[in-house]
């Protein structure tokens, strides 16, 4: 898992997050509002064979990655990783706005 802030992000080119993903393209995403209280898959275990990039758009909440909560919130980047169990919570006080992009393959 690789933290940051959009602060943080270095596009170049065609790419968002060349430094870290290298030229890794997006498969599929979209944006998500989480309700006061939601969390992502309700299944015990979620993971990808690929990186899966999420960028918090509004409020707070955690993203729980294989047990251990990160706090995270508007501004915040997250890159979990091929192989990591991962969910999203949004805080019991407001919505979690995030961005999520499953990327097309193994980092290149």
């Amino acid at each position: 898992m690789t933290q940051l802030t959009v602060a943080d992000l270095r596009p170049a080119g065609a790419y968002l997050l060349p430094n870290l993903l290298g030229k890794a393209g997006v498969a599929h995403g979209g944006v998500h509002v989480f309700k006061p209280g939601e969390t992502a898959h309700p299944e015990p275990r979620h993971v990808h064979d690929v990186d899966e990039v999420f960028i918090f758009l509004q409020g707070r909440g955690v993203i729980p990655i294989d047990g251990v909560d990160y706090p995270v919130q508007a501004g915040d980047v997250v890159i979990v990783e091929a192989g990591e169990d991962h969910h999203t919570r949004s805080s019991v006080d407001e919505p979690l706005v995030a961005a999520w992009y499953v990327m097309d393959g193994p980092r290149r």
